[in-house]
């Protein structure tokens, strides 16, 4: 048995005679491919980059294999005075605000092609020996059989309503003053981080299964006047208190009560899966909100928020903090965070 083919890596002046070869017209792609001890699939790869591979020819030594080096020197340069500084302060700087920051520079230096990729940031790591250093998710046992009966009878639950009827409503923790526990750093770095702040707020959010109604967050936080709230009227949030941040059989039934009178008012009849926590074991009465809880321990496989919307929602709110730690670290080089609203919500 032959074992797994060695990939071959072709130099500059070797890709250039292979396109010279093919535009004679005397042999085909196959043959071609055959010839230089390719795959067709390597080939096309070739053949898609003509023109880099020409340009190439007549700039660099034909017998060069890759092009090394970095291709934006002035961006790269000040983002490594930029990054040095910042390890200094031991402030942990994560693949994105990397990225965000090569931005920032390409943007002051008027360069309008960079682009800051995962492949930029992974040559730039591995030029400058650069590499993540730690400074946990977790899911219940999820039983298969149950989950499977589940979905088996999920057709005649919701065979009443509408897609646009049927809700899903879930809480989640954001622990909004925790920098990353990884940093990017020198190889040979030895990395020292301050305590994680855990201070956290709870967000409940819900949207309807197609999408077209996303309820107005519903957020717990501990103090009922916020510092970072003071003088602002209008929340894209609606934000409520107590003493540990965290959702309550009182809490949810107000959010519960107050959803039903916007259902009553539109003549709508919906229906709103949730967990069975504690928390929502009190149910207030309701007239136009019929209640179906999610079998106990299986959220993370059938709550419809668990399968990528509230990450997609907190991707976007740590961009948001990105940008914010950017502008901390420029203006007194100590990133500071607090509760981050955005007018669009």
């Amino acid at each position: 048995m032959n074992g797994p083919r060695k990939l071959k890596c072709l130099s500059i002046g070797e890709k250039f005679n292979l396109i010279k070869e093919l535009e004679k017209g005397q042999l085909s792609k196959k043959e071609v491919a055959k010839k230089f001890d390719i795959k067709p699939s390597t080939l096309s790869g070739i053949l898609k980059n003509k023109e880099d591979v020409l340009k190439a020819f007549e700039t660099e030594s034909p017998s060069r294999k890759r092009k090394r080096g970095a291709e934006y020197d002035d961006i790269e340069e000040a983002l490594i005075v930029w990054f040095e500084q910042a390890r200094q302060n031991n402030i942990p700087i994560s693949g994105p605000i990397i990225q965000e920051k090569a931005l920032s520079y390409a943007k002051l230096f008027n360069n309008h092609q960079f682009q800051a990729s995962d492949g930029w940031l992974h040559n730039f790591k591995k030029r400058h020996g650069i590499a993540f250093r730690k400074l946990c998710g977790e899911s219940a046992d999820v039983s298969n059989d149950i989950c499977d009966e589940w979905k088996s009878k999920l057709s005649t639950i919701t065979s009443a309503y509408k897609s646009d009827e049927i809700y899903n409503a879930d809480e989640t923790a954001l622990f909004f003053k925790c920098l990353p526990d990884k940093t990017l750093a020198f190889k040979k770095e030895t990395c020292h981080g301050g305590k994680n702040n855990k201070q956290r707020i709870t967000l409940l959010l819900a949207v309807n299964s197609t999408g077209t109604d996303k309820l107005t967050p519903f957020v717990i936080g501990r103090s009922a006047k916020p510092r970072c709230l003071k003088g602002i009227k209008n929340l894209p949030v609606e934000y409520h208190a107590n003493q540990k941040a965290w959702m309550n059989s009182m809490l949810i039934s107000q959010w519960l009560i107050n959803l039903n009178k916007k259902m009553k008012l539109a003549k709508r009849n919906i229906l709103l899966f949730i967990d069975n926590c504690s928390a929502h074991k009190i149910i207030p009465e309701l007239s136009n909100i019929k209640i179906q809880f999610l079998p106990a321990n299986t959220t993370f496989i059938l709550q419809p928020l668990d399968q990528g919307i509230i990450k997609n929602f907190k991707s976007f709110y740590r961009k948001e903090i990105i940008n914010q730690i950017l502008l901390d670290i420029e203006s007194d080089g100590k990133p500071t965070t607090s509760i981050y609203f955005t007018p669009s919500g």
